[in-house]
């Protein structure tokens, strides 16, 4: 599976990377794969899977997928 952190949410992973190449053994819930990433799911505001807007709540994801995930963005 590709996962893209995007925005600030690659300060997430352990070595600052933005896009993960990740393995899994089974389907997980998408909040599931980014506990596992040790990204809080209350940090995201838009999810994508295959390129098509998913709510965290109910998306799955496999090894299959392609998965952006995107915090708010601030402006002003």
């Amino acid at each position: 599976m590709q996962v893209h952190l995007g925005g600030h949410l690659a300060w997430y992973d352990a070595y600052k990377r933005s896009r993960l190449e990740i393995t899994l053994d089974q389907p997980i819930t998408l909040i599931e794969l980014l506990q596992n990433l040790g990204v809080p799911p209350a940090e995201i505001a838009v999810a994508a899977v295959n390129g098509i807007a998913v709510e965290l709540e109910h998306a799955r994801v496999s090894n299959q997928d392609h998965v952006d995930v995107y915090p708010p963005v601030g402006g002003g």
